[in-house]
């Protein structure tokens, strides 16, 4: 291919116009033109990801800082239509650990959003690109007098307060991680505890209405926490048991979607939206984990389960459990839709719960006829250590410490779903 060709390849394949720093290439760049394996089954995805990625990393690191600082829409543009995440694995696990350092350091909001990219070497670079974000948000700031861009400014600021704050772990509960930061609009976070890299057993906790980052993160974080702390108690119980070690965990508090509010919650939009996002970001851990696959469990609440139940009933990434509370139905009419390892599909629903068999959004889960077993939450003890469990009686009780509820939910989330109680077929 002629210089000229490579060069504009280049250019197109970041999404720029001709500039100085890439004409300086020359030759020494070429580019793909090829679509990943994966590509002609995945709609939306560009076909110029990988050639996108490719083209960065042969960047000097003088060019790539230049690149992003210049050129920000370029990054924007490859996170808005991605490879799919078999292919960006293949691309990450391709470079050495100066090339990934590089890349950490002059384009972290790449990396750290990169479904297919390690999670802890996101978190790495998320890190990086919260505190360069917060710094250039206070920045504009101070230096705007214009009205809009003040507010702008200040909500940005906002939201990254809570995501710091949620970043926070009390001294006795694992480490946290952020594995997902997007500044648009009301923003999309998602931040997990453990070690979801090498866990043995790894759930996400998907959120329903009203659970924005700037309003709902700490709270999620905390929720995701107390979902840990009783999967490792579960964990170290059956141990005792079988005199084995205890297994690892990781749960993830992801707000990977625009929630909606009361005024908006009426449609499918987001969840539509919401069910892509999800789907990349289980795709991701499926990919990265390769011959080390975790059992990978959901737990979805209220306009959460829409999300989670439209994802899988794209039957693109298994899941190995998931368990639905406070569920306003779906269009879904089945488990036989969903792809569930085993229908291994649970339903809670709470006495006082007004969301549970209202089939708002299509057929209740709920029904005898949908396939699914039953989650118990009514405050029956735990059979295996005699401990008293609480009842759960209303839409936000699900995830209370010390309930039944959350206890099936970490056996179900720990492979140990014969333990559950309450259940039915």
């Amino acid at each position: 291919m002629p210089e000229s060709n490579r060069v504009s390849v280049v250019h197109s394949a970041i999404g720029l116009a001709p500039s100085p720093v890439l004409d300086s290439l020359g030759a020494r760049i070429s580019v793909s033109s090829s679509v990943d394996a994966d590509g002609a089954e995945r709609a939306g995805r560009s076909s110029t990801g990988i050639a996108a990625l490719e083209a960065l990393t042969q960047l000097s690191p003088t060019e790539l800082a230049t690149f992003a600082t210049t050129n920000p829409a370029g990054i924007g543009s490859i996170l808005a239509t991605p490879p799919a995440a078999s292919a960006v694995t293949g691309w990450w696990l391709a470079l050495d650990t100066a090339e990934r350092t590089v890349l950490e350091t002059d384009v972290p909001q790449l990396v750290g959003n990169l479904d297919g990219v390690p999670l802890l070497a996101r978190s790495a670079a998320n890190a990086r690109y919260l505190g360069e974000a917060m710094s250039t948000a206070a920045e504009r700031l101070t230096a705007h007098p214009e009205r809009s861009e003040r507010q702008s400014a200040t909500r940005q600021l906002s939201v990254m307060s809570e995501i710091t704050k949620a970043l926070l772990s009390a001294c006795t509960s694992p480490p946290r991680s952020l594995v997902l930061l997007d500044l648009a609009d009301g923003g999309r976070a998602a931040i997990a505890l453990g070690d979801p890299d090498t866990a043995d057993f790894v759930s996400y906790l998907v959120p329903g209405m009203n659970y924005g980052v700037r309003e709902q993160l700490v709270n999620w974080s905390t929720t995701a926490d107390d979902l840990y702390a009783e999967q490792v108690q579960v964990l170290r119980d059956r141990a005792e048991v079988t005199r084995s070690s205890v297994p690892s965990v990781a749960t993830i508090a992801w707000i990977g979607y625009e929630t909606p509010s009361l005024f908006t919650v009426g449609g499918l939009t987001r969840a539509d939206a919401g069910a892509d996002f999800l789907v990349d970001s289980w795709d991701g851990i499926r990919s990265t984990r390769t011959d080390r696959q975790p059992f990978l469990s959901v737990f979805a609440h209220s306009y959460g389960s829409l999300v989670a139940l439209e994802a899988l009933g794209r039957n693109s990434v298994q899941v190995d459990a998931l368990v639905m509370v406070g569920s306003p139905g779906s269009a879904i009419q089945s488990i036989d839709r969903l792809d569930v390892a085993d229908g291994n599909v649970y339903v809670g629903e709470a006495d006082w719960d007004p969301a549970v068999n209202s089939g708002f959004f299509g057929s209740d889960p709920g029904a005898d006829s949908y396939g699914a077993h039953t989650l118990g939450v009514d405050g029956e003890s735990d059979p295996v250590t005699g401990r008293s469990l609480s009842k759960s009686w209303g839409h936000n009780d699900y995830f209370t410490p010390g309930s039944e509820s959350l206890r099936n939910m970490a056996l179900i989330g720990t492979d140990q779903a014969a333990l559950v109680t309450g259940a039915s077929e």
